[in-house]
């Protein structure tokens, strides 16, 4: 196979790709469940942002912004799920005599 040849099939592979990427994600509502979906299908956000025709930077921005909300939402989940080990566990009455003897 000669370099025209390699390239003019690169650029068919290529293509389908885009095709099948863009048919895969066209059910989704939202932006941002587009591009979740063509990252963990592996595609680079450079790849998405041309993909769904945004300008260079946009799905970058949002894949950060996802992953910032989903930390976000593990930090607060483990503040409020603490193990009753690490925690002293007190009575309502013990606390209310603490309380009234002070």
């Amino acid at each position: 196979m000669d370099e025209k040849q390699f390239a003019a099939l690169t650029d068919k592979l290529d293509k389908m790709t885009r095709l099948l990427a863009i048919d895969a994600v066209k059910g989704l509502p939202q932006e941002k469940d587009k591009i979740k979906e063509l990252d963990a299908a592996g595609f680079k956000p450079t790849e998405i942002d041309r993909l769904l025709g945004k300008t260079i930077g946009y799905s970058r921005v949002v894949l950060e912004r996802l992953k910032e909300k989903k930390q976000a939402k593990t930090d607060t989940t483990s503040v409020t799920s603490s193990s009753p080990s690490t925690t002293p566990s007190t009575s309502a009455p013990q606390v209310q005599q603490e309380l009234a003897t002070a």
